[in-house]
């Protein structure tokens, strides 16, 4: 039985479509298990403020006594000065990101600004 050959056309046809759909179908299925992931690990992403756990006074001062929290005042320095919780640092909002660097990922740190 005599092989048939493909006419060219078909041979060279455009595979682009196809790779597209299949770097789609991978980004897709990356971005759901890094979420999964990050969630399993406890530390799932934040799409907006709402999705910031809160926590009562009782929360965070068990949290300060017996787990090693540490508080992180991110209100500006003006009023970190006039009264602040005691044993609680000043890292302004505004400046939060120079300090990132520098805290310790195993450590507990509790944010406010009220």
């Amino acid at each position: 039985m005599a092989r048939r050959k493909l006419p060219k056309d078909i041979k060279k046809q455009n595979l682009t479509p196809v790779w597209i759909i299949l770097a789609v179908v991978v980004f897709v299925v990356g971005a759901l298990v890094y979420q999964g992931v990050r969630e399993l690990s406890g530390n799932p992403i934040l799409s907006s403020q709402d999705d910031v756990p809160r926590m009562t006074v009782e929360e965070v001062r068990d949290a300060v006594e017996n787990h090693g929290a540490v508080l992180l005042d991110v209100r500006t320095e003006g009023q970190f000065a006039a009264s602040h919780i005691t044993g609680a640092i000043s890292t302004p909002v505004t400046d939060l990101d120079a300090y990132v660097s520098g805290l310790d990922k195993d450590v507990w740190y509790i944010t406010y600004c009220t």
